[in-house]
């Protein structure tokens, strides 16, 4: 199933919204103990699985309560994010 524009327009601020908190994230990571706990190798590489997640996470639980239970296509998130992955990546590396 397709998604609706009013529901690609929330995507689109969930994407936004993440991308906005790379900066506290990247931060995050510097607290003492957080990347040995997490055993994180590659503070970027995290970072970008950590957004991504955030975001599926975060659409699918506002699009099921949106829709009376029921999933959004995964095929359709995935191309939303992955036509922003350049912005993410970009604010990450600037951040960083």
């Amino acid at each position: 199933m397709s998604l609706k524009q009013k529901d690609k327009e929330i995507l689109e601020k969930v994407i936004e919204e993440e991308i906005s908190k790379i900066p506290g994230l990247l931060k995050d990571m510097h607290l003492p103990n957080f990347k040995d706990t997490l055993q994180i190798k590659d503070e970027s590489e995290y970072a970008y699985g950590y957004v991504h997640g955030a975001i599926v996470g975060k659409f699918e639980t506002v699009y099921f309560l949106a829709h009376s239970g029921k999933r959004p296509s995964a095929d359709e998130i995935a191309k939303t994010i992955f036509g922003r992955t350049s912005k993410i990546r970009d604010a990450i590396l600037k951040t960083g």
